[in-house]
C-alpha cells in the first residue's frame, strides 16, 4: 500500500526549478535512502511530503489517517522540562490509558457493574500499543542515542545543541507513526549510537525515508536509493553500494550507446553529403535522411556535477618520527577525559582517533596541536614538521572576514587573484568569494577551512571531523585527496567509511582510558563484537553495541532459562573463528611492522659512521630518531606479545 504518492511535482525558487516534474512514492514498510548534493532539493521534497510546502505543479496523495514523524513537526519545550518528561510525551495516549486502567482497577475492587469488561477491552488495546513496555522502550532509545542514565533528569535548558538534536531524534523514533522522515539523523551521533540507530531502523517495521551522508548507514538501512540531481529523481533498488555499482554501469552503457549512435549518424551524414546531388543515389540519400529524422536519439550521459578539488599535493618530508605523545592527560576537576595517552606518529602514517561523544577526542587534538597545555604529558614534534589543525567548529575563521580575505589570511604571500583561482577549486566562484564567513552554510565553511589547511602545506595534519557538513561526493573527494597525500595524519571522526579507508592504527578513547589498536575501524568493530559476550556493564547502556542490544531485546521477562540458553552453538563457533581470523591478521601485520622496523634500525650504525664528528646537531638529531624508533619497536614487541598470548 502506498503511504505517499507524488505525481509530476515541480517546485521553483527564484525562477529556478529545484524539483522538475518528479514522481515519488513510499510504500508501507519501505526503507528509502534519499541522496544528492547539498542544495539539490532533498529537504524540499521532505517538506512537500509533510505538507509544509505546496508544490507549484503536480499532485500529492497521502494515505488516509497517515501518521508521519519528522524533526520539523516536533513541538517546542519548556526549559525546565526534563529529558525523561519530553520522551514520555511520545506516549501521551498510552499513559492516559494507563491512568484509566488504574481507575478501572479500583472500580473492579468496588465491584462496579461493567468495570471488568471495560478493563479487559482497554487492557487489550493498551497491550497492543506497547503499554507494558513503553518505559523500557524509552530507556533503550535514550541510551542507544548516547544519553547516560544520569542525564535523564536534566532540564531541557541545560542541554547542549547536540544533546537537543539527539533528544528530538529519540522523540521521532518513539512516536507512533507509519512513516519516519529522518533528515541527517547521524548528526551529533557517535559510532556506537549510529550503529544502534541502524539496528533500530532495520527492525522497526515502519516506512523510513532517510536523508544521510553516512554511507555505512545507507548501506545498512536502505532497500532503495533515490538520488536528486538537477531537479530530477533517479531510483535504484538496493542499498548505497548497489546504487554505486548500478549507476556506474548505467552511465557506462549509456555512454557506449551514445558513442555508437554518434558514429552511425556521422557515417550516414557523410554518405548523404557525398551523394546528395547524384541522381543514381537519390533514393538511398532520401531513405537515409528519413531514417535519421525518425531516429530516437540517445542522450549523452549528463556531465558529473562539480565537486570540490581537495588536492593536497606533495608536502615537505619530515623525520621518521613526525609526532610523539608521552603520557598525555586531561581532567576537569573529578572528570578525567583521558589519562596516560602515549603513542608515536610516524612519517606518512594515518591514525584514526575514535571514541564516544565527550570522551575527549577534540581536547586531545587541541593538546597535540599546542592549543591547550593539558593536565600532564609532553608532545614532542619530529624533525622538519609543520602542523595543520582542522577545527570541527572553525574557531579560527573570523566571522567578519569574507571568503577571499580568509584565504589570504592563510596565505598572505598570495595575490587576491591567486586566492580566487584557488577558491575556484573549492567551488567558490564569482561573487561567492565576497560572501561573509558568518553567512556561509556548514558545507561552505568546511570547504573554506579545508582550503586554508591545504594552502598552508603542513606535513602533519590533525583533523577534527573533517567530513562534517560535506555531502557524499565531497566526502569521497576529500577521502581521495587525503589517501593520496604523503602527510602524516591523526583523524578524529565518526565517519566510519573515512576512518576505514585512511587509518591503519586507531587510538580509542573510552572511560578515561586510551587503547592503541592496530587495524582499521571494521577490524576493531569485529573484535568488539567477538568480545561482546564477555563484556561487563561498566560502559552503561549508552555504550552497548548492537549485538548486546539484540541479546537484551530477545531476553523477555517471561522467557525460561532454558529458552534464553538455547542459542545456536554454530553462532558461537563462527564468532570464535571470526575472532581468530582477525587476531591472526593483526598478528601478521604486527610481525611485518617489526620486520620493517628492525630492518630500518639496522641501517643506523652505517648512518652514524658516516656523520661528520664535528656536526653535533646532526648527531643529536640522528640519535633522537634512533631512540624513538627503538621505543616504537618496543611497543610493537608488546603488541605482538599481547596478540600471541590470546587463545583466539
Amino acid at each position: 500500500m502506498s503511504l505517499v504518492r507524488l505525481d509530476n511535482i515541480s517546485k521553483y525558487y527564484l525562477g529556478e526549478a529545484v524539483l522538475d516534474g518528479v514522481s515519488f512514492r513510499v510504500e508501507a514498510g519501505e526503507r528509502i535512502g534519499l541522496i544528492g548534493r547539498n542544495g539539490s532539493g532533498k529537504s524540499t521534497l521532505f517538506r512537500i511530503i509533510t505538507g509544509e510546502v505546496t508544490p507549484d505543479d503536480g499532485t500529492v496523495e497521502r494515505a488516509q489517517r497517515l501518521r508521519m514523524a519528522s524533526l520539523a513537526q516536533l513541538p517546542r519545550f519548556d526549559g525546565e522540562t526534563t529529558v525523561m518528561d519530553i520522551a514520555l510525551e511520545a506516549f501521551a495516549e498510552v499513559r492516559a490509558m494507563e491512568q484509566e486502567l488504574a481507575r478501572l482497577g479500583e472500580a473492579m475492587a468496588r465491584h462496579e457493574p461493567g468495570a471488568v469488561e471495560a478493563y479487559a477491552r482497554l487492557e487489550h488495546e493498551f497491550e497492543a500499543r506497547g503499554g507494558w513496555d513503553y518505559p523500557n522502550r524509552i530507556r533503550r532509545t535514550l541510551s542507544g542515542l548516547g544519553f547516560r542514565d544520569t542525564e535523564f533528569s536534566l532540564p531541557f535548558r541545560v542541554l547542549s545543541g547536540g544533546q537537543r538534536t539527539r533528544l528530538m531524534l529519540a522523540l521521532v523514533l518513539l512516536r507512533e507513526a507509519d512513516l519516519l522522515l529522518l533528515d541527517e539523523p547521524e548528526n551529533h551521533l557517535d559510532m556506537d549510537a549510529r550503529e544502534w540507530l541502524e539496528d533500530y531502523l532495520q527492525e522497526c517495521g515502519q516506512a523510513v525515508v532517510i536523508i544521510s551522508h553516512d554511507r555505512r548507514m545507507l548501506d545498512a538501512v536502505a532497500h532503495r536509493i533515490v538520488e536528486i540531481e538537477r531537479g530530477r529523481l533517479w531510483e535504484f533498488s538496493g542499498n548505497y553500494a548497489y546504487y554505486l555499482a548500478q549507476k556506474a554501469l548505467i552511465r557506462e552503457q549509456q555512454q557506449k550507446a551514445w558513442e555508437r549512435q554518434e558514429a552511425y549518424i556521422r557515417k550516414q551524414e557523410v554518405f548523404i553529403e557525398r551523394f546528395r546531388y547524384k541522381n543514381t543515389k537519390a533514393r538511398q540519400v532520401q531513405s537515409r535522411i528519413r531514417a535519421l529524422e525518425k531516429m530516437e536519439r540517445v542522450e549523452a550521459p549528463p556531465p558529473e556535477a562539480d565537486t570540490a578539488a581537495f588536492r593536497l599535493g606533495s608536502v615537505a618530508v619530515s623525520g621518521e618520527v613526525a609526532l610523539e605523545a608521552r603520557d598525555l592527560a586531561m581532567a576537569h576537576g573529578n572528570l578525567v577525559l583521558y589519562d596516560g595517552v602515549s603513542f608515536v606518529l610516524r612519517r606518512g602514517e594515518r591514525i584514526g582517533l575514535i571514541g564516544p561523544n565527550g570522551s575527549g577526542k577534540t581536547t586531545l587534538l587541541r593538546q597535540l596541536a599546542g592549543r591547550i597545555p593539558g593536565t600532564r604529558g609532553e608532545v614532542r614534534p619530529g624533525h622538519k614538521i609543520s602542523v595543520g589543525f582542522f577545527e570541527q567548529h572553525h574557531e579560527s575563521l573570523n566571522p567578519r572576514w569574507d571568503v577571499v580575505t580568509a584565504m589570504l589570511d592563510a596565505r598572505p604571500d598570495w595575490t587576491p587573484e591567486q586566492a580566487r583561482t584557488f577558491l575556484g577549486r573549492l567551488l567558490f566562484s564569482g561573487d561567492d568569494v565576497f560572501k561573509p564567513v558568518d553567512a556561509l552554510s556548514g558545507g561552505e565553511l568546511a570547504r573554506l577551512a579545508m582550503g586554508r589547511l591545504i594552502a598552508g602545506g603542513a606535513n602533519v595534519l590533525l583533523l577534527d571531523e573533517p567530513t562534517n557538513h560535506l555531502d557524499i561526493a565531497s566526502r569521497e573527494a576529500l577521502e581521495n585527496a587525503l589517501t593520496e597525500s604523503n602527510a602524516s595524519m591523526i583523524v578524529a571522526s565518526h565517519d566510519r567509511a573515512l576512518v576505514d579507508r585512511l587509518a591503519t592504527r586507531l587510538i580509542v578513547l573510552r572511560n578515561g582510558q586510551a587503547e592503541i589498536f592496530i587495524g582499521n575501524y571494521s577490524e576493531y568493530h569485529e573484535r568488539q563484537r567477538a568480545r561482546m559476550p564477555e563484556m561487563d556493564e561498566r560502559d552503561g547502556p549508552a555504550r552497548r553495541t548492537e549485538e548486546a542490544l539484540r541479546v537484551r531485546e530477545r531476553k523477555r521477562p517471561d522467557q525460561s532459562a532454558d529458552n534464553s540458553a538455547a542459542e545456536d552453538p554454530r553462532a558461537e563457533r563462527k564468532a570464535k573463528e571470526r575472532a581468530q581470523r582477525q587476531r591472526q591478521r593483526r598478528l601478521e601485520q604486527v610481525e611485518a611492522d617489526i620486520a620493517a622496523m628492525e630492518s630500518l634500525l639496522a641501517e643506523y650504525p652505517a648512518r652514524f659512521a658516516a656523520l661528520d664528528p664535528a656536526d653535533y646537531q646532526a648527531a643529536a638529531s640522528l640519535t633522537e630518531e634512533y631512540e624513538n624508533l627503538k621505543r616504537d619497536l618496543s611497543e610493537l614487541y608488546s603488541a605482538w606479545e599481547d596478540l600471541a598470548g590470546e587463545d583466539g
